[in-house]
């Protein structure tokens, strides 16, 4: 993934300061093709022994092992610039470390949209977490609630912390197996 992430900040500085279009996107999908091609990074998800457990509006997930899932994620929620999604994928792994993401390829999913696969520990859970839970656990990380579903500290933002996305586990401990975290805007962080 580091390699990948490393590509995608190379072409954003290559472009400068300039605010993304909507073709740059675009390109940077072009550039992740190119690359997964030249690294033999292409997974036919149809050639594994995979379940289609659900869809949400960026993934469609799988299990075909009882340890781990795999997303296949179409980038929607990274907006206009793919760096968006490895700066997400990162922080996730920095702050939620017992279910972290690994990518290991590309695909195309049901709907032929260009794909990174994730592959992510399942998670044997009792229940989804309460929100007090949730609102606790980010506190213990240092967050601020801002909303019922959005916290920050001084560098990131984590949203849609809610009881579907975050799971209590038989081990009593919870999991965020699908937040969504930004950088927090520059004019904020200064404040």
């Amino acid at each position: 993934m580091a390699e990948t992430a490393n590509l995608i900040r190379r072409e954003k500085e290559a472009a400068g300061n300039v605010e993304p279009t909507e073709g740059y996107k675009r390109g940077q999908i072009e550039k992740l093709k190119l690359f997964a091609t030249q690294h033999d990074l292409w997974i036919n998800i149809n050639s594994l022994p995979l379940s289609y457990l659900s869809k949400g509006g960026e993934n469609e997930v799988f299990t075909g092992h009882e340890d781990v899932v795999f997303k296949l994620n179409n980038f929607e929620y990274a907006g206009e610039d793919l760096e968006n999604f490895f700066i997400r994928i990162e922080a996730h792994n920095l702050f939620f470390s017992n279910v972290t993401y690994q990518m290991i390829g590309f695909a195309y999913n049901s709907q032929h949209e260009f794909c990174a696969v994730l592959v992510q520990p399942y998670v044997r859970a009792k229940r989804e977490a309460t929100e007090e839970e949730i609102a606790e656990h980010m506190q213990a990380l240092g967050f601020e609630m801002v909303y019922e579903d959005e916290f920050h500290n001084a560098e990131y933002e984590v949203f849609d912390a809610v009881p579907n996305n975050v799971l209590y586990g038989i081990d009593d401990k919870l999991y965020f197996i699908d937040t969504q975290i930004r950088f927090r805007p520059i004019e904020i962080t200064l404040k």
